[in-house]
């Protein structure tokens, strides 16, 4: 039913309008037919497709809303029309990485990318980034292995080698030379060289300090020579010799 509206007549007390008693009757009608109507339908909507929402609920006639709360580093101030959120300058906003070529600037919106080349992982857990080397780490996997400079053995021996083959070795070579040496050796072997030589073992043709040349047979035609011949006379050895000299003259050809 619609709403009754009271006829109040043109001018006051002119005869023309409701009486007082028909007006109280359409006071009371109004009032039920707006108490039989359905209840109240207002409510509220957050708009937009991200974000929070602060509309929360209507409670009967109330419409709640969420608070807004400052959180760390953030200033709320407000007024009868706006509420102002800001945050305070708090140091560093942006951050420079150089490298060995380039370099990139991270503000609050950029992300750095660390990525590992030939034989090089990254890894990040509980916030700390791990660069390792996953490469050959030692001469025993390295199946050809390579020197870019002079090795120095700082006085220790090379051990089990086999073949050293090289076109020269210019220079002293001290210590113990074990094994077989292909190439050209210039300078001083100062230590035990064992092994070949061209193919000869030299330690079968060199004694501690005598060489011994074989045998010499003579052709005896006086008795002088029989007797220097058949007399051992002692010349010491290399180390320490005689001071004496021999004249055998020469070798018949």
């Amino acid at each position: 039913m619609a709403v009754q509206l009271i006829n109040i007549g043109n001018i006051a007390n002119d005869g023309t309008g409701d009486d007082l008693r028909e007006a109280m009757i359409k006071i009371n009608t109004n009032f039920e037919e707006l108490d039989l109507r359905d209840d109240e339908q207002t409510t509220a909507s957050n708009l937009g497709d991200t974000g929070e929402g602060i509309f929360s609920r209507r409670n009967s006639y109330d419409l709640e809303f969420k608070k807004i709360s400052a959180g760390a580093n953030v200033t709320l101030t407000a007024d009868d029309n706006k509420i102002v959120i800001s945050t305070p300058d708090i140091g560093v906003t942006d951050v420079t990485i150089t490298a060995d070529t380039g370099n990139v600037v991270l503000d609050d919106s950029a992300a750095l990318t660390i990525s590992g080349g030939t034989d090089i992982s990254t890894s990040i857990a509980d916030g700390v980034l791990t660069v390792a080397y996953t490469g050959i780490t030692d001469l025993v996997s390295d199946t050809t292995p390579q020197l870019s400079a002079d090795l120095d053995a700082q006085s220790n021996n090379l051990l089990n080698v086999g073949t050293i083959s090289t076109s020269g070795v210019t220079g002293p070579l001290t210590g113990n030379v074990t094994g077989n040496v292909t190439g050209d050796l210039t300078g001083n072997v100062i230590g035990n060289v064992t092994g070949l030589v061209h193919g000869i073992d030299i330690r079968t043709i060199a004694g501690d300090d005598q060489a011994d040349f074989g045998a010499i047979n003579p052709v005896i035609e006086n008795l002088l020579q029989y007797v220097i011949l058949n007399t051992d006379i002692e010349w010491g050895s290399f180390t320490t010799p005689n001071t004496a000299t021999l004249d055998l003259g020469g070798f018949a050809t």
